[in-house]
């Protein structure tokens, strides 16, 4: 933070960093798994924090327009609905986060509600991108299990509400965000045509179990959807015996790393270009609430 910021105390499941407020600041609190701190894959198949995710592309966009942002990234790579609220869960690859993360007390929520407390009355948005982890389990030597999807959406149903619940219980009227997702299994298009029928059957099931279970979360806690999935077309109709490529199979090898050729290694997580998406999104939702806060 700024030089001049003011310390802060108060929060929970906090570790050794201190968290600042700055006066007149638009404070960006980003929860979520790996894409929330823009995780990209490197050439051995490992993966890397970057400064390329959305919260940092959201963050620059706003100063952009001339506005002063803090960013608070409290993102977690590997973390999955249950271990936002949990915690638990060793984040990857190596990040440090201000929260311990080693149960409900320490977790990435509980360090939010204290974080939101702490800001009180200061202008502040919530975004938040999760479930992807608890969808991307359901791939298993080499089989995608329809069965998980739906049991990983009904996960995300009662573990996003009780983030939302919980989030709302600290600050009724804050603007959040939740990004909905895209079908990281369609990037098997090219690579397995012999499975484009069951892709096609489970992507239905992504639809129907995963981002409407988003949407209806969402809209019961009054929060904003950015649809990410819609704007990579994963809402767009394809069948399996279609001879030109399905514009969401063609958008997944685009904006993800899903399609690539060796010596690169697939990959679920989003390109530069995918995370830039992602932010866009977040931003057309947030703007009614952005231009209501002022500068």
């Amino acid at each position: 933070m700024a030089a001049g910021a003011l310390a802060l105390g108060g929060l929970t499941g906090c570790g050794d960093e201190t968290p600042q407020v700055r006066t007149g600041a638009l404070n960006v609190v980003s929860l979520g798994d790996s894409l929330a701190v823009g995780v990209q894959p490197q050439l051995a198949g490992s993966d890397r924090e970057t400064s390329q995710g959305y919260p940092r592309q959201l963050a620059n966009t706003l100063r952009e327009q001339d506005r002063e942002v803090d960013l608070w990234e409290l993102g977690c790579g590997g973390a999955t609905s249950g271990s936002v609220i949990s915690g638990g869960l060793e984040c990857a690859p190596g990040r440090n986060t201000p929260y311990d993360n080693e149960d409900p007390s320490t977790s990435q929520l509980s360090y939010a509600e204290g974080l939101i407390s702490t800001l009180g009355d200061a202008p502040t948005v919530v975004v938040l991108d999760i479930g992807g982890n608890d969808v991307g389990s359901c791939l298993r030597g080499g089989a995608i299990l329809e069965s998980c999807v739906t049991k990983a959406g009904r996960q995300l149903r009662t573990n996003l509400d009780t983030i939302l619940r919980r989030l709302r219980a600290i600050d009724p009227d804050v603007p959040i965000a939740v990004m909905d997702l895209y079908d990281p299994f369609l990037g098997l298009w090219k690579t397995h045509p012999e499975a484009r029928s069951t892709l096609v059957r489970i992507h239905a099931v992504f639809l129907r179990d995963v981002n409407q279970v988003i949407a209806r979360v969402a809209a019961r806690r009054g929060a904003l959807v950015a649809k990410v999935g819609t704007a990579m077309r994963q809402d767009t109709a394809f069948t399996a015996a279609q001879t030109t490529l399905p514009p969401a199979v063609d958008a997944v090898c685009k904006e993800t790393w899903m399609c690539v050729e060796a010596p690169l290694v697939p990959n679920i997580h989003l390109r530069r270009s995918g995370y830039g998406l992602a932010a866009e999104e977040l931003l057309r939702v947030l703007t009614p609430s952005l231009g209501e806060m002022g500068r």
